[in-house]
């Protein structure tokens, strides 16, 4: 048995995880285990093919799906979206213009685009939210700069709509669901599973209590706010990317999205954007790709190794994802692997660092972050949707570097992780949790 010796109670229970399901695949084998409850309100156990939210994994689902129409020519990766979805339109005028299909697939369209915003329901939804974008501002020149963006992912959704002459739903299940033999759906009127968990989210003095609010909205589904998948869909998602079912002819199609496009120096979250899926060269002793999701309660986490031939998938719901997720693919890949995965940067307190540097503060539209520097050294505090009726503000959180540009800030059981320029560049932004925010 390939996850012989993961003692998954054990990890789940450390880092206070309410229910879990961990897959690997290896050859075409699968082996799946699972942990807890899906939900603490009723205590029905997690099974096998319980269905867990895959939250922005969505993403690499909708490159995958535009990355099929790039091969078939349908679509063009440098041709401006506008062409292809001519609704679509941002504050800056020029680079309303010059953003392309690469730039969203990559995050670096530049416009400030982590918002989630629902407009309701309907097949129309992801068309409205896209036709609203027009307010958005621009943080950096389309192709220059990575940084997160889940409107960019409606839009590209808004493409496959338009050019497939579908829903996004049907959309997936044609490219993706079909022939990855998976069960996904957006559809929260049809489910495809018999089991489902209910997102937990964990308070301060470390209880987890339910969410109310299951999905998220229809508009960003191609983003990630409503995707059901088990263990076994997000296996099969991982052997269709290996080449081990579907189209043949599809197959190159796939492999061509891991090509490094942009760096992204967050040691934690990323390492080389490919399009629309995350590579990461170094950590693993082989490459990986992978992207990782979380909402509303839940996280999943898919990781693709091509030269073991092997996919690892860990779903779960409350606790502390972030940190859970690491340990338990470290002891899954010790296990079925033969290799040691990473547990993320740590912290380095020889580094010295000029802190009038980094003093100030850096916004979007969402997301506040000071920098401020006291007698115990540099430290931040984050704002959540400043300017709403819901926004939420941390208390100081003291920053430790990881070197002269990563630095590490404790939240919420885990490490939120700030990445600054190189020291030869302008201090004019950073990257907080891979949103790029502008210094004022």
């Amino acid at each position: 048995m390939d996850l012989d010796g993961v003692r998954l109670d054990e990890l789940a229970s450390a880092h206070g995880i309410v229910g879990a399901a961990i897959g690997v695949s290896r050859r075409g084998h699968r082996t799946v285990m699972v942990h807890g409850t899906t939900d603490l309100g009723t205590g029905a156990s997690v099974r096998p093919d319980t269905a867990f939210l895959a939250g922005s994994v969505t993403k690499a689902m909708t490159a995958s799906a535009v990355a099929l129409l790039v091969a078939e020519g349908r679509v063009g990766l440098d041709e401006p979206i506008r062409r292809r979805v001519p609704e679509f339109e941002v504050a800056d005028r020029a680079a309303t213009e010059a953003i392309t299909v690469r730039h969203l697939l990559t995050h670096t369209s530049g416009f400030d685009g982590d918002i989630w915003i629902d407009v309701g329901e309907g097949d129309d939804a992801i068309e409205r939210f896209v036709g609203g974008l027009g307010g958005l501002a621009q943080l950096s020149t389309p192709g220059s700069r990575f940084s997160y963006n889940n409107a960019g992912y409606a839009v590209l959704g808004r493409l496959l709509e338009r050019v497939e002459r579908a829903t996004f739903e049907e959309v997936l299940q044609h490219r993706v669901a079909l022939p990855s033999g998976a069960r996904f759906t957006t559809d929260p009127t049809h489910p495809r599973h018999a089991s489902s968990a209910v997102g937990h989210l964990r308070s301060g003095d470390g209880s987890n209590a339910a969410v109310t609010t299951v999905i998220g909205p229809a508009c960003l589904a191609p983003a990630g706010a409503r995707t059901w998948a088990d263990v076994d869909d997000l296996l099969g998602f991982g052997e269709w990317h290996l080449g081990h079912c579907g189209d043949p002819h599809h197959r190159a199609a796939l492999r061509a999205m891991r090509a490094p496009q942009i760096v992204v120096a967050d040691p934690n979250n990323a390492a080389t954007m490919g399009l629309g899926i995350f590579v990461d060269d170094d950590r693993w002793g082989t490459p990986v790709v992978f992207h990782d999701g979380g909402v509303n309660g839940q996280s999943a986490y898919l990781r693709i190794l091509p030269e073991d031939d092997a996919v690892l998938v860990v779903v779960s719901t409350g606790g502390v994802p972030q940190t859970f997720h690491r340990h338990a693919f470290r002891a899954m890949a010790a296990a079925a692997l033969g290799r040691t995965a990473p547990l993320g940067a740590v912290a380095d307190p020889g580094v010295v660092l000029d802190a009038d540097r980094y003093v100030g503060t850096y916004a979007a539209s969402v997301t506040e972050v000071e920098i401020d520097h006291d007698a115990g050294g540099l430290g931040c505090t984050i704002t959540y949707a400043p300017g709403t009726d819901h926004a939420v503000r941390t208390d100081r959180l003291a920053l430790s570097a990881v070197d002269h540009r990563v630095m590490l800030a404790p939240l919420d059981g885990r490490d939120y992780v700030v990445v600054f320029p190189p020291l030869d560049e302008p201090c004019d932004h950073l990257l907080a949790a891979l949103r790029m925010l502008v210094r004022r």
